[in-house]
Parts: structure tokens; C-alpha cells; sequence
């Protein structure tokens, strides 16, 4: 069977790596596309994948955003009408929905954020199967289109599955001249998203001059953003792609102004506050309610949230790690919905509810606990 793959933005490659490697072991041709944005190829490069570059990011503006998804899918529906997949996967892509739509292509589509209106408007009603994390809201999905008898939720979130073949490197650490959990790891605001109208200042910038005086690790994601942290002398800015999943690894603590970052270093047991200034994803508020991740906007409560992870970073590492033992990998899912497919010609769905507690652990101290019995 031909599967094709879209990968629109750099997390998407992490996403189906695992699932692009296990479907090629399993004898199926990978068709796979992206476009030119945010490091895309040379994330596919590192990963040995060969891919078709199709089309661009249209900046942050509606009208380049419009402009450039109309050209993309133009340009799309010539080369998947030459290939003729059997089976289109996109993650949050804007145009494969609606290509596999028009030519009768089955799709299996992941949707993690409710609040991509705009976006999800052009990806749920053209989606055969669409999986999401259970934490979203069914509802806020089917407002956008999707097909009540054609979702499966899934009790984990999509960084999960990032994971796929993770073996933690040092090399990373002596690249960016760093010693393993003696550093803090950070990420600005998603500012050209579409679903973002914040501040163009970041919240890191007030929230730096009050943590511990030790080496931040900052990724901004355009060049402004680069240019208002430079001045601060304990941050490190890497001039290149780097193992970002071993640098989270060894970690101190992970504060993260977006989303796709911070989850994968819960993912990876690492503790992690979320200063996101905008409405919060149902994830994230799932994963606070989960006791495996903080989120403010206040830099004081930031401050004093960092230094009680610093203090009980061994046992809540812990705590953290068996709470997501108890998650569904969403690449495990896709798999079996592939494997289903390919022998009924049909994917399964189930029942929109969320089981038993499995994640759910106990004899935690939490961050909060031990401080008010002080008190």
C-alpha cells in the first residue's frame, strides 16, 4: 500500500517518524511532502527521509497565508494525482484534507489544538478518520465539521509518540557548552501562528531576571525574537539544529511559551512550566490537572514554581514518568488503524469517554503539599 504523508511544520517530522519507519518495515512505499518552512528539510535531511518540497509558509498575515495555501494545493493535487496514494496522513495540514478529499484518497488526520479554528475548518470536514487527544472537547471538533462517526479519541497527547527510537546523547550538551542538569531549556510564543494574538514582547524576557542565574538554553522561532534575548548573558541561543530531544532530556527544567516543546519534555519526565499568555489547549489543561506540568504567566509565581521543581526534581521526575506510563502513544493508534484499514477497508472508531484513571498515581508528594504542611 502507498502511504502519503504531509509534514507541515517541524514537529509533524517527529512525530511520524516512527510511524514512517515501522509502515517501511512493513513493506509499504512512503510518499512523503512538506514545504518550506521553520527548518523543515533539514530536519527530514538528519532523519534520512526523502520527501517532495511543495509549496511554502505564507507568513503571518491572512492574505500570504491564503495565498500560499491556495498555490500549495494547486501544486499538490498535480503530484498526488502522478502518485496515487492509497492513503493520505497529515497532522493539523491545511491542504492534504482537502486534496485526499477531492480524489476519494481515505485519510487518517491528528488534531491537537481546538483553539486553530480557522484551521480546523479546512481540515475536520474533509477527514475520514480524525484521532485526537481525549482531553479536547468533542464537541469543539464537530462545531468545525468533523464527522460524529468518523473519531476516535486518544488518551495521550501527540508528543508521545517523538519518542520513537529516543536514545538520550551528551553530545548535545558539549555542543552548546552545557552540563547535564545544570541548565534550563526554553521556547517563545508561536507568534505567526494563526490561533496567536499576543503580545509581540515575550513573557520569557519579564521572567529571566528572576530564575536562578544559570545557562538558559532558548530556541526563538523568528528572527526578532532572537534579537530582544541576545542581551541577556546567561542565554544560549543555538546557531543550528541541535538533539532538542536529548537537550529536554537532561534538562533541569523545561519553561515554554508555546506547546509542542513543554509536552515533550513531559513526555520525556522532564519538569515543565507553561507560560503560554493565550487561551489554554484542553492538553495542556489536562496535563495540569494531571499534576505533571504548571503553567502562569506571572514571573514571580514562574520564579517560585522553578525553584520548587529544582528542589524535588528526582521524586517529581518520577512521579511524572509513571503518570504517562499510563497514556496511549498516539503512533501506536495510527499504526493500528493502518493495519485495520489495509485488511477490512475500514478504520474503527469508539465511544467519545474517558476510561479509568489509568495515568493516575499515588504516594506523590506534590509540589504544593509538602510547602503548605511547612506552613
Amino acid at each position: 500500500m502507498k502511504v502519503w504523508i504531509d509534514i507541515t511544520n517541524a514537529p509533524h517530522v517527529h512525530f511520524f517518524k516512527g510511524i514512517i519507519r515501522e509502515l517501511e518495515k512493513s513493506g509499504h512505499e512512503i510518499l512523503i511532502t512538506t514545504r518550506e518552512f521553520d527548518g523543515l528539510t533539514g530536519i527530514l535531511d538528519m532523519l534520512g527521509f526523502d520527501y517532495y518540497v511543495v509549496g511554502k509558509h505564507g507568513g503571518a498575515t491572512l492574505e500570504g497565508k491564503l495565498l500560499a495555501s491556495t498555490e500549495r494545493m494547486y501544486k499538490l493535487s498535480k503530484l498526488i494525482i502522478e502518485e496515487k496514494p492509497d492513503l493520505a496522513l497529515y497532522k493539523h495540514s491545511a491542504e492534504a484534507p482537502r486534496v485526499a478529499f477531492g480524489l476519494k484518497i481515505p485519510s487518517i488526520g491528528f488534531v491537537d489544538n481546538e483553539t486553530a479554528v480557522a484551521q480546523n475548518k479546512l481540515i475536520l470536514p474533509y477527514t475520514s478518520l480524525l484521532l485526537y487527544p481525549i482531553a479536547i472537547d468533542a464537541y469543539e471538533l464537530l462545531k468545525c465539521g468533523a464527522d460524529p462517526n468518523g473519531m476516535r479519541p486518544v488518551k495521550g497527547f501527540s508528543e508521545l509518540a517523538h519518542l520513537y527510537g529516543f536514545v538520550p546523547d551528551r553530545k548535545v550538551l558539549k555542543e552548546l557548552g552545557v552540563k547535564k542538569n545544570g541548565y534550563i531549556v526554553m521556547r517563545t510564543e508561536p507568534i505567526k501562528a494563526n490561533y496567536f494574538n499576543g503580545s509581540e514582547k515575550s513573557v520569557l524576557e519579564d521572567i529571566i531576571p528572576v530564575l536562578p542565574d544559570v545557562p538558559i538554553v532558548l530556541f526563538p522561532r523568528i528572527e526578532e525574537q532572537k534579537r530582544r534575548f541576545e542581551r541577556f548573558s546567561n542565554v544560549i541561543i543555538p546557531e543550528k539544529p541541535v538533539d532538542s530531544l536529548s537537550l529536554l532530556y537532561y534538562a533541569r527544567l523545561m519553561i515554554g511559551a508555546g506547546g509542542t516543546m513543554n509536552r515533550e519534555a513531559i513526555a520525556l519526565g522532564t519538569p515543565t512550566i507553561s507560560t503560554y499568555p493565550g487561551r489554554l489547549l484542553a492538553v495542556t489543561k489536562w496535563l495540569v490537572e494531571k499534576g505533571v506540568k504548571f503553567h502562569s504567566t506571572d514571573p514571580v509565581k514562574v520564579a517560585m514554581m522553578a525553584e520548587r521543581m529544582i528542589e524535588l526534581n528526582g521524586s517529581y521526575r518520577t512521579y511524572i514518568r509513571t503518570v504517562i506510563s499510563g497514556f496511549e502513544n498516539p503512533m501506536d493508534v495510527i499504526l493500528k488503524e493502518i493495519e485495520t484499514y489495509e485488511e477490512f477497508g475500514t478504520f474503527r472508531t469508539m465511544k467519545v469517554e474517558e476510561s479509568a484513571n489509568a495515568g493516575d498515581a499515588r504516594g506523590y508528594v506534590g509540589l504544593n503539599e509538602r510547602r503548605n504542611k511547612e506552613e
